[in-house]
């Protein structure tokens, strides 16, 4: 606040003081900033019609005459000013019977937080005279390396700004952090392998958390360890993955991203996976050469040199229902379209024919090529024994493009695949193949849950039964776009299932909290309460991308905001939500550290772990270091009142944040102390302030004591070029020759109108000094007045 402005408002604070009401009939009406302006008007109405009940005719009329002004004066207001508003009003009269109403509107010089109606014989003026008080603003920051909160100091008001979280580990011994050695990773190649046969394959699919996009990072060590591990189960889509308890995930929280060890993470927590897997890649060559070993294999066969959509879902559909022998490939299949489009297939990309037989005993066709070579060329694809069990998605295949891809996902599903009423499903006994298969649909944007049955109904197999369900409908239109059935049964289903779904999504919700949006909107003075989305703005509920984008995006106007929006939209996250944690007991686990300081383990993004344990936290330390500095400067590169900045927290940590933290240069230079302080939440922030009195408060008259050196040492040795003394400041006043005028802050008032007036005339600097300094108190004893001059008045 100006020191003009601070003069002002405590003529008008005194002025208002003044004034008794004979009854309960003045009005004090404070509005804060953000307040709806038409719900205040509301109110006021309300009011007067409560008025009617007061039963003094004098104090009744003069009441709803005041309220009667209020609702004129704020219909001269679009919106309330950005600092707020405040509304003085009533009978002021000191004669019985002569009534005068007057009205007084204020835009306060700082921001208003405080919100109420009140008629009494007097004038509530309480939050104003604290702002006479609450002249600076003081930035504060408790730290340590695992969490933040950066908060201002306005006045004697505290408020918490941020809150961050590091992540950075704790006291977990060296390679600590492990998981299950099948967790899955997908590597830069497009290939899905588990944790533990990661040690050759150096690049993966990691997450550009600032972009909120997938990215590929470096996996720069692995470790293995036996940890207790716990299984955590998603609700929807299902997902599974077994950590050990020190193992950090990324969860999304009232406060953001953060990221929380599985041991302080609970059912209901969001964790967080991709919704579409970004990869650019190109058909894979087929490294196949047959050097025929009798005289009589002699039939021309062709072999595809470069991967290719029809042999890739000839690949899919055998991994469903084919086998070979030595020298003969078999499928069966029970629709006899399917079986005539794989027939054809064979012959298209083989050059050969291909039989089908119909074995009504078992009431399915049978396709059938006899050729050693091809045989040979599917046992080099797939190597596996017992295939129903152990077989995975081919290299080859997952390395292709996504073309390549869609075709063998859709040779699959010919082959093992089903629709229903509500969802497109593909259920088999092999669980690898359906974790990976999982993974590969997010290429797609297509996101499935991995259902568990224990097969007991089933007298030909006892073995669990793994079930792939997509019943997301955006999930089910990507299948139907880039995938789909060569069975016309099942493509008709899908067509159907298609048109009938409801645009709406239960998976695919906004990554961003709805607090963060509200505040996003109410940091540019926009209203939310028009959108219609109380829950989700006061996170009780969840909000899919596709009401995001009707009820937000599409009824934003401000350009600021809708790009904000849009990117919260376009992010290629999503959260699930954890359905269940269970113990399963200990086990060998694995992990990596990678460049990238994070990965997705079958498909949920988790944190970056480490086996040099120490140098990695350093790591991580600078980097939450460089966050916090980050923050300050969003939080306070703009406060034009900041006056200094106070850094507080345990130990070095502190001083090695101020050193290494990156902090603005300009910010560097607003600290004003450095304080030991054990809290470093909301806690800290107030521990912070009782312990910088001295320092806040020295640092609040350095800017007194400055000007009155510059004057006593301008007055001891040069005193032509200063004045001291109302007579003699007044007539350098008139000459025009004050530079800075100085001023006792009790001088009486008039005198100081008169004095600030001259000044501004001439454009001088008018300075505050009290007299809680000894320079101060000197200055007073001279008369309270005093100037430095431009040039000598003689």
């Amino acid at each position: 606040m100006e020191e003009k402005q601070k003069a002002q408002l405590r003529d008008l604070i005194e002025e208002l003081e003044q004034y008794r009401g004979r009854h309960t009939e003045l009005i004090t009406v404070y509005a804060p900033q953000g307040s709806n302006i038409n719900q205040i008007a509301n109110q006021i109405v309300s009011e007067q019609s409560t008025a009617q009940n007061i039963k003094s005719k004098t104090t009744r009329t003069n009441v709803i005459d005041a309220l009667e002004r209020i609702i004129r004066h704020l219909k001269l207001y679009k919106k309330i000013p950005d600092y707020g508003l405040v509304l003085f009003c009533g009978n002021i009269s000191k004669n019985e019977g002569q009534p005068d109403l007057k009205i007084w509107a204020i835009e306060p010089p700082q921001p208003l937080r405080v919100k109420f109606y009140r008629c009494d014989q007097i004038f509530v003026l309480d939050p104003l005279k604290e702002m006479l008080k609450a002249t600076d603003v003081y930035g504060l920051v408790v730290m340590d390396r695992r969490e933040a909160t950066i908060g201002v100091l306005e006045g004697k008001a505290v408020t918490k700004l941020k809150h961050l979280t590091s992540g950075v580990p704790g006291k977990f011994k060296t390679g600590g952090q492990c998981l299950d050695p099948e967790s899955l990773i997908m590597l830069d190649d497009g290939d899905i392998i588990s944790l533990k046969n990661c040690n050759k394959r150096p690049y993966l699919l990691s997450c550009d958390k600032q972009r909120q996009t997938t990215t590929i990072g470096k996996i720069t060590s692995r470790w293995e360890n036996n940890k207790k591990v716990f299984e955590v189960i998603t609700k929807y889509p299902q997902i599974k993955i077994n950590s050990s308890l020190d193992h950090t995930f990324f969860v999304r929280t009232e406060k953001g991203i953060e990221e929380k060890p599985l041991s302080k993470i609970k059912i209901g927590d969001y964790l967080i996976m991709p919704e579409k897997i970004n990869l650019k890649l190109k058909d894979k060559e087929i490294d196949f050469t047959h050097t025929p070993k009798r005289a009589d294999e002699t039939k021309q066969v062709e072999i595809p040199k470069i991967m290719n959509r029809d042999f890739a879902r000839l690949l899919g559909y055998y991994l469903g229902d084919g086998s070979y022998e030595l020298d003969r490939l078999s499928f069966s299949e029970q629709r006899e379209d399917v079986a005539q489009f794989y027939k054809k297939l064979i012959e298209k990309i083989f050059g050969v024919a291909a039989n089908i037989n119909y074995r009504k005993d078992k009431n399915y066709y049978q396709i059938r090529i006899y050729s050693r070579t091809i045989t040979h060329l599917f046992k080099k694809i797939f190597d596996a024994n017992q295939k129903t069990l152990n077989e995975k998605i081919p290299p080859l295949i997952l390395q292709s493009s996504n073309e390549s891809l869609a075709a063998f996902i859709a040779g699959f599903f010919d082959a093992e695949g089903y629709i229903s009423s509500n969802r497109i499903g593909l259920g088999i006994n092999n669980g690898g193949i359906q974790k990976q298969l999982q993974i590969a649909l997010l290429r797609f944007g297509i996101i499935s849950s991995i259902l568990q049955y224990n097969n007991k109904r089933n007298p030909y197999s006892k073995k669990t039964r793994y079930t792939l369900v997509i019943d997301d409908t955006e999930s089910i239109r990507q299948f139907s776009k880039d995938i789909g059935f060569s069975s016309n049964e099942k493509s008709k289903k899908l067509l159907k299932l298609v048109s009938t779904r409801i645009d709406r999504s239960n998976v695919r919700q906004i990554l961003v909290n709805g607090k963060e949006i509200r505040d996003l909107f109410r940091e540019h003075g926009e209203p939310v309460h028009q959108f219609g989305l109380s829950g989700f703005f006061s996170n009780k509920r969840q909000l899919n991308k596709i009401l995001f984008k009707e009820r937000l995006i599409e009824n934003t106007k401000n350009p600021e905001i809708r790009k904000k929006l849009l990117e919260h939209y376009n992010s290629n996250l999503i959260p699930v939500k954890i359905k269940e944690i269970k113990e399963i007991g200990e086990e060998k686990t694995v992990d990596i550290e990678t460049s990238s300081h994070n990965f997705f383990a079958n498909g949920i993004l988790v944190h970056n772990s480490a086996a040099r344990f120490d140098r990695l936290t350093e790591e991580m330390a600078k980097e939450f270091y460089r966050r916090i500095a980050d923050s300050m400067k969003e939080a306070f590169a703009d406060m034009t009142r900041l006056k200094g900045i106070i850094v507080g927290g345990p130990g070095p940590t502190k001083e090695d944040f101020i050193k290494e933290g990156d902090i603005a240069i300009a910010l560097k230079r607003k600290i004003i102390a450095v304080k030991d302080v054990g809290y470093t939440d909301e806690q800290g922030l107030d521990y912070l302030v009782e312990l910088s009195q001295e320092d806040i408060a020295s640092e609040s008259i350095v800017k007194e004591k400055k000007i009155l050196k510059e004057f006593f040492e301008t007055l001891g040795k040069n005193p032509s070029k200063a004045a001291y003394e109302l007579g003699n400041v007044k007539k350098a006043l008139e000459h025009g020759a004050v530079q800075k005028l100085i001023l006792y802050n009790k001088l009486d008032k008039q005198v100081t109108k008169e004095l600030e007036a001259m000044a501004e005339t001439i454009s001088s600097e008018v300075f505050y000094v009290s007299d809680e300094t000894n320079e101060g108190l000197q200055f007073k004893n001279l008369g309270g007045v005093g100037a430095l001059l431009r040039f000598a008045i003689g």
